[in-house]
């Protein structure tokens, strides 16, 4: 069932509801979408109503004018309350979406609890050498290339894994929403890890990251347990970045 929230400057979020108990509502990374935790989702139905939103520019939600993240805050917070219907959900972000569900945590209010797979803390993703070439890339009209060395160069994934998400539906989903990963990219490397907001979040915050996970999602996230005073991390051995999809009954059995 998909459903629609707006948000505080009028955009429209796409939310796709399946399950049944206690609410999640899914914030997916870079360079995807809802459809990313497809493999997670059949898995935990039976104990969560899953809410998987497309962010904002993808799918079937709309876009504002201009682009800043602090907006995306504003847009999952604002997903959050209008699901929760006095139930006490669990918000789960995965990278570039767990930096947004971080973001978004101090907005809400009541919130009980919050899982974060590799959030990146600001300024660790790409340089702007490589932000130009994706955009140039993209407008050229060579998605293929620049979702190749998006996932190979900024993910972390090995060309085993980009060669098997190549022949998956998913490879064509994932080139239809390439245009917004440089305006996410930008915003990142120019995001700053806001400490004393984390520092007041009072509520258990579980850090996933793989064993096998890029140097950039190590670092930022043990930046992001040094901040939060109630963070516990937990480690997906033999998993990296893309453990959604390799590894989603592990996923799934981290959950609380």
């Amino acid at each position: 069932m998909l459903e629609r929230v707006r948000t505080p400057d009028g955009v429209e979020i796409a939310c796709e509801v399946s399950g049944q108990g206690t609410p999640l509502v899914a914030v997916h990374g870079a360079g995807s979408a809802r459809w990313g935790w497809s493999f997670l989702r059949p898995l935990i139905e039976d104990r969560y109503k899953v809410i998987a939103i497309d962010r904002r520019g993808r799918g079937d939600s709309t876009d504002g004018d201009g682009y800043a993240v602090e907006r995306e805050f504003e847009d999952v917070a604002a997903v959050v309350r209008a699901v929760s219907n006095g139930a006490e959900p669990l918000l789960f972000g995965h990278s570039y979406g767990a930096l947004v569900s971080a973001g978004a945590a101090p907005l809400i209010e009541g919130l009980p609890r919050l899982v974060l797979y590799e959030p990146p803390m600001g300024g660790v993703l790409a340089e702007p050498a490589v932000i130009d070439r994706l955009e140039s890339q993209i407008a050229d009209g060579d998605r293929d290339a620049a979702v190749s060395e998006f996932l190979r160069d900024v993910a972390g994934y090995d060309e085993a894994e980009i060669e098997q998400l190549r022949k998956s539906p998913v490879w064509e989903q994932r080139k239809a929403v390439a245009h917004t990963l440089p305006r996410e990219l930008r915003a990142e490397r120019e995001y700053e890890l806001d400490r004393a907001a984390l520092a007041e979040l009072g509520i258990p915050v579980l850090m996933l990251i793989g064993s096998a996970s890029p140097d950039w999602a190590r670092r930022s996230t043990a930046a992001y347990a040094d901040a939060l005073p109630n963070a516990g991390v937990h480690t997906l051995e033999g998993q990296g970045h893309g453990a959604l999809a390799a590894a989603p009954g592990l996923v799934a059995s981290e959950l609380p």
